[in-house]
């Protein structure tokens, strides 16, 4: 019975996090690039950065960007990065949260499912870098996004090797996607009921 309870559990959190998914919204839509100049290159030194803005009690469910491969191959890997606050990161600046995301194919590329919550309303940056432990090879961003929807980017920035420098002329394609509060807590107390629950047999036991 104790099994079947923590079972319970985890099927309750995953339903929770799946309805919650589900009404995620994007926060930030620069729109499917056009590819008609020449691409961004990623690769140990040249990253992109696009900037968004962040409602209180928001929670980051995915960052993507529109990339294409230029030498790299399906299953290379690269980093997304969140930096905060509204001016260009510079040289010194140390991501937020950062973690690693594979090239699949020529589209939309990065990392969802994600879980980033406890961050204070305000302006950050989602990066797109290649570092050490990363296998991503001038994999190419395209440029030319045409960030006139709902949820623009408001800015772009682009580091090659000294610090992210704001250049409006690097509109390559990049998507946040976020839950607010409620949604979060939903989750919260879904997973807190069920273990709950599993305490009380737990003890009647």
């Amino acid at each position: 019975m104790k099994t079947f309870y923590a079972l319970a559990a985890v099927a309750t959190l995953a339903a929770a996090t799946l309805a919650d998914s589900a009404h995620a919204a994007l926060i930030m839509d620069t729109g499917t690039p056009t590819g008609s100049s020449t691409p961004l290159s990623l690769d140990a030194i040249d990253f992109a950065a696009a900037e968004f803005s962040l409602g209180a009690g928001q929670t980051i469910t995915s960052i993507q960007g529109y990339f294409t491969a230029g030498t790299s191959n399906p299953g290379d890997t690269f980093t997304v990065a969140l930096y905060a606050g509204a001016a260009a990161p510079d040289v010194r600046a140390t991501p937020i949260w950062s973690g690693q995301a594979t090239f699949q194919a020529d589209g939309w590329n990065g990392l969802s499912k994600l879980s980033i919550s406890g961050l204070a309303a305000g302006n950050y940056w989602a990066a797109f870098e290649v570092g050490i432990l990363d296998s991503a090879m001038n994999l190419a961003l395209p440029i030319g996004a045409p960030n006139n929807g709902a949820t623009p980017a408001l800015a772009y920035a682009f580091n090659n090797g000294d610090g992210y420098n704001i250049n409006s002329g690097f509109n390559f394609g990049a998507q946040v996607s976020a839950v607010p509060l409620p949604g979060a807590l939903v989750l919260l107390m879904s997973g807190l009921f069920s273990l709950g629950g599993l305490r009380r047999k737990s003890l009647n036991a």
